[in-house]
C-alpha cells in the first residue's frame, strides 16, 4: 500500500470514528431529555418498590413530623397518579395519623373512595389558601407543596405552577423524583427562552446527573435580572437546591 493510499485510509477511518462519536453524543443527549417521560401505569413490582422506599423514608428518625407528613402525602399522590388507589389510601391514612398542625382537607377528600377513583375535573389548584410566593421566599417548602393540588396542574393556565411544583418536589424528595410536570411543556418547545423552560431544563440535568451546574445558574441569573425581576425569587429557589448535596 502506498503512503498516499495509507494516509487516505487513515483519514477516512478517523472521519468515521468522529461521526460515530457525534451520533453517540446526540443519542445520549436525546435520551437524557426524555428521562422524565413517565408512564401512566407501572407493574406490580415497581409499585411495591415505590411503597417500600417510601416507608423506609418515613422510618428515618431524623425527619421532623412535618417532613414525614409531607413525604406520606407525596407518596400517596404518586400512587394515586398511577392508579394504585388502595396503596395511595394507605399512605393518606399514614399521613392522617401523623400529628402536625396542617390543613388536612386533601386527606379528607382522598379517603372518600368515590373521590379517589373519580377525581373532579374542575379541581382547584390549591387545597387551602396560601401566599405561595411568601412561602417560597421564607423556604417553607413543605407547606408550599402541600397546598398545591397536582390533579389541577394539567390545566393550560397552570404552566408556572407546574415548574414550581417540580422544584418543590426536587427539594423535598431529591433524586427520588420520577415525574416532572414541566416536561411536556419543555418537550413541545425546548428552545423557548422563558423561565419555566429554563428551570425545567435545569431540573432535568440536576436530577439526572446529581450535579449542581453553575453554568445553568448563570443562564437563570441572566434571564431573571434582564427579563423578569418579579419572579426572581425562583432563582433563589433553584440555587437552594445546592444544599441537597
Amino acid at each position: 500500500m502506498s503512503n498516499g493510499t495509507k494516509n487516505l485510509t487513515e483519514k477516512t477511518m478517523n472521519s468515521f470514528r468522529l461521526f460515530l462519536n457525534l451520533v453517540l453524543i446526540c443519542s445520549l443527549t436525546m435520551g437524557a431529555k426524555t428521562h422524565f417521560s413517565t408512564k401512566k401505569t407501572i407493574d406490580k413490582s415497581e409499585s411495591n418498590l415505590l411503597v417500600l422506599k417510601s416507608k423506609k423514608e418515613l422510618n428515618d428518625k431524623k425527619l421532623s413530623p412535618l417532613r414525614k407528613y409531607t413525604l406520606a402525602i407525596l407518596a400517596a399522590r404518586e400512587l394515586r397518579q398511577i392508579h394504585q388507589n388502595e396503596k395511595a389510601l394507605n399512605f393518606y391514612q399514614i399521613a392522617k395519623d401523623i400529628k402536625v398542625e396542617e390543613n388536612k382537607i386533601e386527606i379528607t377528600q382522598a379517603l372518600s373512595k368515590q373521590n379517589l377513583v373519580n377525581p373532579k375535573s374542575d379541581s382547584s389548584l390549591f387545597f387551602f389558601e396560601v401566599n405561595l410566593k411568601t412561602l417560597l421566599k421564607n423556604k417553607q417548602y413543605d407547606r408550599a407543596i402541600l397546598s398545591i393540588n397536582p390533579e389541577a396542574l394539567a390545566s393550560l393556565g397552570n404552566k408556572h405552577y407546574r415548574v414550581v411544583y417540580d422544584l418543590l418536589n426536587a427539594k423535598i424528595k431529591k433524586r427520588n423524583v420520577k415525574k416532572l410536570y414541566c416536561f411536556d411543556d419543555y418537550q413541545k418547545s425546548p428552545d423557548d427562552y422563558h423561565y419555566t423552560n429554563l428551570l425545567c431544563d435545569f431540573l432535568q440535568d440536576h436530577l439526572r446527573d446529581d450535579k449542581y451546574e453553575s453554568d445553568h445558574i448563570k443562564i437563570l441569573e441572566e434571564y431573571f435580572f434582564k427579563h423578569d425581576l418579579q419572579e426572581r425569587y425562583l432563582l433563589q429557589f433553584a440555587k437552594d437546591l445546592k444544599s441537597n448535596f
